[in-house]
């Protein structure tokens, strides 16, 4: 039964993470609903580290160390067995689960409490509440003897996170067909304690092992709002260990396959009721995937058209623009023009990242792929630059070094050409340094941009003084769409103004 005032718990588990654990527990302290508290286990971590978080400073500790029960467990009892200490230590309505590298909108337990409300009262069996999640990326830099974290950006949730269901449902999420993280749910706490918890013999997947067991007697409506963030490091897909900072639930060291079909929920059969839910479930997947069949089609023709225009826009001629519009539209003197600089030249050959092509620009990227290949034609007035693979990140950026030291302000005149239509960012980068002393790259005065398909897309962008000064080394940067793949960058004008 829940309370006129319901509360809150929140298990985290932590070990030897305490740059993670600071924002997690920071991501608990912003909620604007203030009956919660907190069982901390640091499963077989430091302890000194997980303290100091609580202990007071000028302007207060990251949390009050009243509102947290803190378990330092020696030696450390697992994943799963971590949870289960948590969960026993509260006595609140709810539980929920924040893993120590995620976090949640401030609004994450006053919308999920009252959606409870509304819910309640006509869902039979509720046995909790969720929200919608946002994936982010971030990467992890160090820092003296410690480390930040620097989010780059969210990433493309799988569909089985973007279905538009009411209710969680217990076979499609048996099946991989709907899905959720820890993040995003808000439990009965004596329900979960019923359901056991989660599996102690699991050293992963158990949050799946655990749901599901969950589903056969209860249900979890889905709140539409992006209220919980999951973060993953970059680094993730090529880290082979369980090391400290980059460990996550899609670490290839994990044997995922065994996990994921012990996962599955046995038992169900027991009854004509669980046989009729059943078959209701696996009538709503055959319509879920007759839809999603159905969207594969629409959306295969629409790649189809798209790729019949873009063909057809390759065979017409290059359209061209007035000439002042692409090189000379202001008053300025003329820093540089890249046709001026490589008057009667064409060039071409592989380039890799971070090494100088065409004098001055670079490529910027974090790893090497063959198939990178730069192409220069003054009398076509083309400069290209194919990259097999974006992934997380790729810029195209240009070396300031020594042309704008003695000028008011920098205007950069830069025109694309894109067969099909993207959109991407330019920016002024360069290294800050902070008060530590430590070098932080930045990205200045960054703006979006839609080039779009078939045609040509002039930018013009000013950089007064006091950006050019901000830090070293200037570079103008074209920042490319994340995650894609044969991307071809066109440029048929770049142009540099003193003003």
């Amino acid at each position: 039964m829940i309370s006129e005032d319901p509360s809150v718990g929140v298990v985290i588990r932590t070990r030897d993470r305490p740059v993670f654990l600071a924002r997690a527990l920071a991501s608990v302290q912003a909620q604007r609903f203030r009956n919660w508290h907190v069982v901390l286990v640091n499963d077989g971590g430091e302890p000194g580290p997980v303290e100091a978080l609580l202990e007071p400073e000028e302007d207060g500790a990251v949390i009050a160390a009243s509102r947290v029960t803190v378990l330092h467990l020696d030696p450390g009892v697992g994943r799963s067995a971590a949870f289960n200490r948590g969960l026993a230590a509260l006595d609140t309505d709810f539980v929920t689960c924040l893993d120590d590298d995620d976090t949640w909108d401030p609004a994450f337990m006053e919308a999920l409490l009252a959606f409870w409300a509304e819910a309640a009262p006509s869902v039979p069996a509720l046995g909790g509440v969720a929200c919608g999640v946002t994936a982010m990326i971030e990467e992890i830099v160090p820092r003296g003897a410690g480390a930040d974290i620097r989010v780059l950006g969210s990433e493309p949730l799988p569909r089985s996170f973007q279905r538009q269901d009411f209710l969680l449902r217990p076979l499609a999420y048996a099946c991989y067909r709907h899905d959720l993280y820890p993040v995003q749910w808000m439990l009965q706490r004596d329900l979960a304690v019923k359901a056991g918890g989660f599996p102690e013999d699991f050293d992963v997947m158990e949050d799946r092992a655990f749901m599901n067991r969950f589903l056969t007697r209860h249900n979890v409506a889905l709140l539409d709002r992006p209220l919980a963030r999951h973060h993953r490091r970059r680094e993730r897909t090529t880290d082979q260990t369980r090391s400290v900072m980059m460990n996550t639930l899609d670490n290839p060291s994990y044997d995922w396959r065994r996990y994921a079909d012990l996962a599955r929920a046995t038992g169900r059969m027991g009854s004509g009721a669980a046989m009729q839910g059943l078959f209701a479930d696996l009538l709503s997947e055959v319509n879920y995937e007759t839809s999603a069949i159905w969207q594969k089609i629409n959306g295969e023709a629409t790649d189809l058209r798209s790729r019949l225009n873009a063909i057809e826009a390759r065979l017409a001629p290059l359209p061209t623009e007035p000439k002042e519009d692409q090189s000379q539209p202001g008053a300025g003197h003329v820093l540089y023009d890249i046709w001026h600089a490589f008057s009667g030249q064409q060039i071409a050959y592989p380039i890799g990242p971070h090494t100088p092509f065409a004098k001055r620009f670079i490529l910027s990227q974090g790893f090497t792929q063959p198939g990178t290949l730069f192409f220069l034609s003054e009398g076509a007035q083309r400069f290209e630059v194919q990259i097999p693979e974006i992934r997380d990140f790729a810029a195209i950026e240009f070396s300031l070094d020594g042309l704008a030291d003695d000028v008011a302000a920098l205007t950069w005149h830069l025109t694309l050409y894109a067969e099909r239509g993207f959109l991407f960012e330019t920016a002024l980068s360069c290294w800050v340094q902070d008060a530590d002393g430590a070098r932080q790259h930045q990205f200045l005065e960054s703006h979006v941009h839609s080039c779009p398909p078939g045609r040509m897309h002039a930018v013009t962008r000013r950089f007064e003084r006091a950006h050019l000064d901000a830090g070293e080394g200037a570079r103008l940067s074209v920042i490319l769409p994340r995650q894609a793949r044969n991307f071809h960058f066109c440029s048929t004008g770049f142009v540099l103004e003193a003003s």
